[in-house]
């Protein structure tokens, strides 16, 4: 009987063991908001967002940022560009991609492959009238070897 016990309380210990892991494993859209990187803010006329600089191993050759995406809201209709920039080696930065976003709604990007040595940044730039323009961002930065 005591050894009956025991077996069963062994099983059910290790249900609870693999079920645990399995959930830690698991992809889940929610847990893996760790991934992104977030920015949000206002701006009317334009907004340069601070210097994004990735730590990456050096096997990581070149990054991308992926499944970006922005949701604004203003009063006005209309569009504003997002540019996505990277830093030369003189200390200018550089378009690599522009995006034309709606004023209300969700606009998603991808960026080209840049160095990893180089930071990253976006410019959001008003082209109609010069209404505020709430926004939200999302993207992941993401590495690539050789």
């Amino acid at each position: 009987m005591e050894k009956m016990k025991k077996s069963w309380l062994m099983m059910i210990a290790l249900a609870v063991i693999i079920t645990g892991i399995a959930g830690l494993v698991a992809p889940k859209e929610a847990e893996a908001s760790w991934l992104y990187t977030n920015r949000s803010g206002y701006f009317s006329n334009y907004v340069e967002t601070q210097d994004y600089q990735g730590k990456y191993s050096s096997s990581t050759k070149s990054v991308a940022l992926l499944s970006g995406s922005i949701v604004a809201n203003s009063s006005a209709t209309g569009s504003f560009s997002l540019h996505i920039q990277t830093k030369a080696s003189g200390g200018t930065w550089k378009t690599i991609k522009t995006i034309k976003v709606n004023k209300n709604g969700t606009t998603r990007f991808e960026s080209p492959k840049f160095s990893t040595k180089s930071g990253y940044r976006f410019k959001l730039v008003n082209e109609g009238t010069k209404s505020r323009v709430n926004y939200k961002m999302s993207w992941i930065p993401f590495g690539y070897g050789n």
